[in-house]
């Protein structure tokens, strides 16, 4: 085989999208007491404009990108458009990321004769540098990429360049945690600061083990990245000896103050149970020798390292206070010792502040390196000016104890507190100076969880916000970025999207909308409505996904992070291209977060669309303190207080727009708004009753008729559409409820016996002309002509007597396989089945055509969680959890015989393993031999499981891999016929054997002709009469 074809054979599991950022995955929301969520040290960066190699000189074709990292792996975007340009991906299995930053360096490049360039080191740097990435990793290395390598690799994943292993004395293992670059984004300021070789200093903290202690602790670092030479071969596999600069240290509440105030000299001193959030490197050019109010640059003419004078500050953050970190840049002659450490504390003004809401929970520094700005949990945000003036004027005098005491940086620093958010400051940065902001250093930009973007100008009126962008995105906003070069805002929100504003009218230039992964808050616990009530975590069922016929992109609904709403998704350029609002919501609806719970969000629990994609039905959840609607639970506090809640459930029938001739294009909305063209046609509330919901949702395939089915109300209702036209030809459409069924006789309390509605299951489904309608009761599955409500014939999949077990648990999933068999595929918690329409295994047609499948020779607790069909090709594929969901298996069956299927003329088994529980699947492809799967796992990424879907366009093969050809990593199906063992009477068909690959089937000589909708009811509306 050749080895491209190998390639395509092979099953491949490909990441596609997922959280953006690390604290977007979901179980990440953290109290206020702990590191905040919205600074960890895996934070958005802007690049500088990068010019291309075609037109360095020409600054209108200078790029920037946006360094968006989580801990797999770090996503470049453009920050043009906001559009994916490469993905760059650590190198190692256990590579971890836990720190990015940017950094310039020299570039040492050859001439053209091969001979290196001498002078390279004295030429301007803005041509002879480059912008690279660093990030530190859990296997105690340092990985770097080059921007400008990456960024032409096209949409792929790219490897580090170079891998530099950390070493430190007397350390046996250390693992860099945070990482800053005093030169982020200013390409000048970097040329001055490098070392005679032309590498970079990075700053960092590290945890790390002791060689004869064992003992695990942490501390400051710096080190210096060399320079990449393009005429080196050995620049991987280095090592980079870290340089201590001060270690941390816990003190207790009941040390001495003189200890204290000792230890604080030497130690970066946190208070117990406290830890650090964040560090950030900031440079001041000769702040100490008083030309820090004009920033001029001074750089020695004459001297060995070349750098500017001035002074490098560390900001280590933590929850309650933080320490600034001053170390000397080629200090004069004298040498003498200015490098030390102040503790700020920093205490709130107002005494009814608590602990938790005093915290800091964001950080920023000017541009300039002038003035410090501290968001809290309570919504305060203060502003120290000058600061780090004061700080090098008292490490300055400090030997002078009594001097030293009258001028601590925290006593003499002007502080102003401004206040507008009611809700912990997530997001802090200053603004740049330019545009609108010109000459303005002192603007400032914050944003929190009421998902507001507020700006303060400070220098006027500073207790009052000057300007606010409401309505930002779903989700509060977790990170704010402006570009220094451009005056661009770039926003990250919680609901896992990203949007460009312009820094001088706020108009907003792009928005990028991935697939919303964090919980807006943490959900309560209800009980209900009676005293005895257990109380239970609220259940939110599943992600749904299906296939949109009219765009062809996955349909995404109850995600964690956009309640209520139904996402458009588009696998190839990873982002959300449409949106469509079924429940809205007022996202910031708490109160007391210590007292009262969070009022639960609303979640859209079944879809269903029809097979033209022109109409659409939605069930969805809402919980209001309305208690005179829905069903009645009590929300319970988190100091044990009740509050009367109840849900209420509606269903909506909406229809495409395009359909009845208008324009998408006529909607008014925002640019970067994503309105799908679906229209509102019908709704109702509580349509099974005030106390009942809907457990199962099912459209026929041509979009007439719908079926609903309540556990509570003990019945099924069908939906019929009608449609009528005016006088000028507009179509007017209305659903409405046709007639209910209740459980019919035998099949009582089967249905209330089942699992809840939150576990996905698929109890109603209609035939593939839609004729007919089956309805899952337990073990049984009922067959229904839905247009007279008449009963055709009921299948139980236990058989009696001497027969084998079939399925011995509740069924939980209902398909109806290809239109030319319209064969029931059914699967419970642990089985899957084929079961025959025309009367069960008593009656089989065609031979041995049911089947069923256990599987629990992948483990005892092995659960289907999601079956679906292939579309027509005879295949369908199965999800199966294993090992209590710390993994899942996926697979594509053939319908003909129980078995995994490979792809055609081949033994690549479709077969895939998958690390954690897996929500959903959808059918992206399926031509040829191949098939592509769209799999959204539990933490929110989308993967794409693809195997032979570009090899050849012939049909799926029928062959099913047996036991003897299977290798032995893969597992092995046990089948269990659902037939009697007694030979039975079949009728008398002709048929000829046909060999596919190496197993052997027997197949009809003829084909049936097709039948209609009235004949197939009849047809099996005989057993049903039997049973009368």
């Amino acid at each position: 085989m050749p080895l491209d074809t190998a390639k395509e054979t092979t099953p491949s599991i490909e990441y596609i999208d997922g959280p953006m950022l690390p604290h977007l995955l979901q179980g990440s929301t953290v109290p206020n007491t702990d590191i905040p969520r919205a600074t960890t040290s895996l934070v958005p960066i802007i690049t500088p404009p990068l010019a291309t190699q075609t037109a360095a000189a020409e600054e209108a074709d200078a790029q920037q990108y946006l360094l968006v990292p989580n801990s797999q792996r770090i996503i470049v975007r453009s920050a043009h458009h906001g559009k994916r340009v490469c993905t760059l991906v650590p190198e190692g299995d256990q590579a971890i990321l836990h720190a990015v930053t940017l950094v310039r360096l020299q570039l040492r490049r050859a001439e053209a004769g091969g001979a290196e360039d001498d002078d390279s080191e004295d030429d301007d740097d803005e041509g002879n540098g480059e912008w690279v990435v660093v990030a530190g990793c859990s296997d105690g290395t340092l990985q770097e990429w080059s921007i400008a390598t990456a960024s032409t690799t096209g949409n792929k994943a790219v490897a580090p360049r170079r891998v530099f292993q950390l070493t430190c004395s007397k350390t046996a293992s250390v693992n860099m945690i945070h990482l800053s670059s005093p030169t982020e984004s200013n390409a000048a300021l970097a040329s001055s600061l490098l070392d005679e070789i032309g590498g970079a200093t990075l700053y960092g903290l590290v945890n790390g083990t002791g060689k004869k202690s064992k003992k695990e602790s942490s501390w400051v670092v710096s080190c210096v990245i060399p320079p990449f030479d393009e005429n080196r071969d050995d620049q991987a596999g280095r090592s980079i000896v870290l340089k201590r600069l001060v270690s941390t240290k816990v003190i207790k509440s009941t040390t001495p103050r003189e200890e204290k105030a000792r230890l604080q000299t030497s130690h970066v001193c946190l208070n117990k149970g406290d830890s650090i959030f964040g560090l950030k490197a900031a440079y001041c050019p000769s702040s100490s020798m008083g030309s820090a109010d004009t920033m001029e640059y001074i750089v020695e003419e004459e001297g060995t390292s070349g750098v500017s004078q001035g002074d490098l500050f560390l900001v280590i953050s933590a929850s309650r206070g933080f320490v600034i970190y001053r170390e000397c840049i080629n200090a004069s002659s004298s040498k003498r010792d200015d490098s030390g450490l102040v503790h700020f504390e920093l205490p709130m003004k107002s005494s009814y502040q608590s602990k938790e809401q005093s915290a800091f929970s964001s950080i920023a520094i000017s541009p300039d390196a002038k003035h410090l700005a501290l968001g809290r949990n309570s919504g305060h945000i203060e502003i120290l000016d000058n600061v780090f003036d004061n700080v090098a004027k008292f490490l300055e005098t400090r030997s002078d104890t009594q001097e030293g005491d009258k001028q601590h940086p925290e006593a003499v620093t002007v502080r102003k507190s401004v206040h507008w958010h009611a809700n912990p400051v997530r997001a802090l940065a200053f603004l740049a100076d330019s545009g609108r902001h010109k000459g303005n250093s002192g603007s400032l930009i914050s944003g929190g969880e009421e998902s507001v973007l507020v700006t303060w100008q400070l220098d006027r009126d500073f207790h009052r916000p000057s300007h606010f962008v409401s309505r930002v995105g779903q989700g509060g906003i977790l990170h704010t970025l402006c570009c220094m070069h451009t005056g661009k805002i770039v926003v990250f929100c919680s609901d896992n999207s990203v949007q460009c504003f312009h820094g001088a009218n706020y108009d907003r230039l792009w928005t990028e909308q991935g697939i919303a992964s964090m919980t807006l808050h943490e959900e309560g616990i209800i009980k209900g409505k009676g005293s005895n009530e257990k109380q239970e975590e609220i259940k939110r069922g599943p992600i749904l996904m299906l296939k949109d016929p009219i765009t062809g992109h996955p349909i995404l609904a109850n995600l964690p992070g956009a309640p209520g709403m139904v996402h458009w998704y588009d696998p190839k350029s990873a982002s959300v291209v449409g949106a469509l609002e079924v429940s809205p919501y007022n996202r910031v609806s708490r109160r007391d977060p210590s007292i009262d719970p969070n009022i639960p969000t609303p979640a859209v629990t079944h879809i269903a669309i029809g097979q033209d994609g022109k109409d659409m039905i939605t069930v969805d959840n809402v919980w209001t303190e309305n208690t005179s609607v829905g069903k009645e639970y009590t929300l319970v506090g988190p100091q044990g207080d009740e509050i009367p809640m109840s849900v209420c459930t509606s269903i909506k029938f909406y229809s495409f727009s395009d359909a009845k001739g208008r324009k998408p294009e006529q909607r008014k909305h925002r640019h970067g708004d994503l309105p799908m063209s679906y229209e509102l046609v019908s709704s109702m509330a509580s349509p099974h009753g005030r106390d009942s919901e809907i457990c199962a949702l099912a459209i026929s395939p041509n979009g007439a008729t719908a079926c609903t089915l309540s556990r509570q109300e003990d019945a099924f209702r069908i939906w019929a559409k009608n449609t009528t036209y005016s006088p000028t030809g507009l179509a007017s459409i209305m659903w409405k409820c046709l007639y209910k069924v209740k459980t019919p006789a035998g099949f009582a309390n089967l249905l209330t016996l089942n699992n809840d509605s939150s576990s996905g299951q698929n109890l109603v489904a209609f035939s593939s002309d839609g004729s007919v309608l089956s309805v899952c009761y337990g073990t049984h599955v009922t067959l229904w002509d839905h247009s007279n409500a008449t009963l055709l014939t009921s299948i139980s999949t236990i058989e009696g007597g001497a027969i084998p077990t079939v399925m011995n648990t509740n069924i939980q999933h209902l398909h109806f396989l290809t239109k030319d068999d319209d064969f029931l595929l059914l699967a419970s918690e642990s089985q899957v089945a084929i079961k025959s329409p025309f009367g069960g295994a008593q009656s089989c047609y065609l031979g041995n055509d049911e089947w069923s499948v256990d599987m629990s020779s992948f483990g005892r607790d092995a659960k289907v969680v999601s079956v679906i069909p292939c579309g027509d090709s005879g295949f369908f594929a199965v999800s199966v959890a294993i090992d209590n969901g710390a993994e899942t298996v996926v697979m594509v069956v053939n319908r003909s015989e129980p078995g995994i299927a490979c792809v055609e003329g081949t033994d690549s088994l479709m077969y895939w393993r998958i690390g954690g529980g897996v929500s959903s699947l959808c059918v992206n492809e399926c031509i040829g031999s191949g098939v592509e799967l769209l799999a959204i796992t539990e933490d929110c990424r989308m993967l794409s499981l693809s195997v032979g879907i570009q090899n050849t366009k012939s049909k799926f093969s029928l062959m099913s891999q047996s036991t003897s050809i299977t290798p032995t990593q893969a597992p092995v199906l046990q089948v269990r016929s659902g037939v009697d063992s007694q030979p039975m009477k079949r009728r008398k068909i002709s048929t000829i054997p046909i060999a596919t690959g190496k197993a052997q089937h027997f197949a009809a000589g003829f084909d049936f002709p097709s039948l209609s909708g009235k004949f197939i009811t009849a047809f099996l509306s005989q057993k049903g009469d039997r049973l009368g």
